[in-house]
Parts: structure tokens; C-alpha cells; sequence
């Protein structure tokens, strides 16, 4: 048995900004509206497998720390990021350099901020929140990460 929750449909959104060091498109800094989609297997304990404001509430809180943020991958090879005097931080990469305030910014413990990336890490979040609460009946859960609608990366994860 399995439920799902569309994100475009549940407001389960965010924006941010990114860029992808030397990719000749997704190089600069832009920006998306992005949408989380959620799909989870298990089995049904008493009405339900979980209950579907529990899994929004999980998936607005990670989407509510990268609303309105850029997003930058701390274990991306290609930067060189420096937090500067307490208030900004530096980011290098192979053709730009940027100067930003420390508050406008998010460090991701991921390789990049591509969807893939972005899915996985959306992925884990929900894994380890449904693991600190109990919900040990479900088995699988899925993950699809939208960049704009009809685009996007998905992943699941094996609980």
C-alpha cells in the first residue's frame, strides 16, 4: 500500500537560487521554483500507513531552510568558500566570484546543487524524520524533486 502527496498540488515549494560551476547553461546564478513530491509504502497501521500532514510537516521544514536562499554544495570540489568577517561569505569558482551575506546563503552537505542532488538530499531529510518518529511501518519512500514543472530527478530509499 502506498500514498502520495504532489507537491505542486500541496504547496509542498520552495525558491532558491544555485549555480553549477562550469556548466555552460546552469554556470551563472539562477534561480527555480522547486516542488517535492512524495510517495511512501508501507503498511497500514489503524486508518493509516502515515498521516499526510505529517509527511507535509516534515517536507516544509526542509523546504522552509532553503526558501529564498542560495544554495551552495560545501563538498563541491570546483569552489573554495571562505566565511569571511562573521557577515559574508566567499564563493570561487572556476570562472565567478561571489560575495554574499552570510544569512542569504545555505551550505548543503552534498557534491552539487544539480536535482539529483538536491533529490537526495530532500530524500534523506524525510528518512531520517520519519525514523525519529516512529514510523516503522513504512517501508519505501519516494522522492521526486522539480526544478519548474515536467522537470525534474527522483530517488527512493529502502528503509
Amino acid at each position: 500500500m502506498f500514498i502520495e502527496i504532489d507537491g505542486w498540488m500541496a504547496k509542498l515549494r520552495f525558491s532558491s537560487c544555485h549555480f553549477i560551476p562550469e556548466h555552460p547553461k546552469c554556470g551563472c546564478l539562477h534561480g527555480h521554483t522547486y516542488a517535492i513530491s512524495v510517495r511512501i509504502e508501507g503498511e497500514q497501521v489503524g486508518e493509516f500507513i502515515i498521516d499526510f500532514e505529517k509527511v507535509k510537516g516534515i517536507v516544509n521544514e526542509l523546504c522552509d531552510r532553503l526558501d529564498h536562499k542560495v544554495m551552495i554544495a560545501e563538498k563541491d570540489p570546483r569552489l573554495r568558500i571562505q566565511k569571511g568577517d562573521g557577515m559574508s561569505i566567499e564563493i570561487i569558482g572556476s570562472r565567478q566570484r561571489y560575495v554574499l551575506p552570510l544569512e542569504d546563503v545555505v551550505l548543503l552537505p552534498t557534491r552539487s546543487v544539480s536535482a539529483e542532488d538536491l533529490c537526495k538530499y530532500f530524500t534523506s531529510g524525510i528518512a531520517e524524520a520519519l525514523k525519529s518518529n516512529g514510523a516503522d511501518n513504512v517501508k519505501k519512500i519516494h522522492v521526486r524533486l522539480d526544478e519548474g514543472i515536467g522537470q525534474g530527478a527522483g530517488c527512493e530509499f529502502e528503509m
